[in-house]
């Protein structure tokens, strides 16, 4: 089975994904760190350079992608599912899931990593995003929103419990 964690920058997506990964012994894939990875620099310096176009056409080629691994969990970016051609293709290749973080919960998280975000500006723009991608993520298969306290271990446990319905 293909799953494909979305939501909001700093929702957990990608420690998520790996614990999940490591329980259902699927592999892993970092839809950011691909893009990266074939382009050849950071997210924030793909905007700069290249422009957000030309991110989000490598983030469509490199979901395209994952339709040749029969098992794979994907940390989405936090833009990937508000992409109509995006939600297409995540929705033909595997299930989604919305890690339904609360934006008091990602503002919290999110301070040191302003340089590594290139959509995040300011907390007020930063909220703005939030908002507008919100009805997207709500369009996921499954919707999970972590307890408090609650860790990336224990989240892919009922992310698996849930994820059986699929199988």
């Amino acid at each position: 089975m293909r799953v494909f964690l979305i939501g909001f920058m700093g929702a957990g997506k990608t420690t998520t994904g790996r614990a999940l990964a490591r329980r259902s012994e699927a592999l892993f894939w970092d839809l950011d760190g691909r893009v990266e990875a074939s382009l050849r620099m950071g997210v924030a310096r793909v905007f700069e350079a290249m422009g957000e176009s030309t991110f989000r056409v490598e983030e469509t080629r490199q979901l395209a992608a994952c339709a040749r691994f029969p098992a794979l969990v994907v940390a989405a970016g936090g833009g990937t599912f508000a992409q109509s051609d995006n939600r297409e293709l995540i929705s033909r290749l595997g299930v989604s899931v919305f890690l339904d973080v609360p934006w008091g919960e990602v503002a919290r998280r999110l301070p040191g990593k302003r340089g590594e975000r290139p959509l995040f500006g300011s907390p007020e723009q930063a909220f703005e995003l939030y908002s507008r991608r919100l009805p997207y993520y709500r369009m996921a298969d499954i919707t999970v929103r972590p307890e408090a306290g609650e860790d990336a271990e224990a989240l892919a446990g009922r992310l698996a419990l849930a994820l059986e319905r699929f199988a």
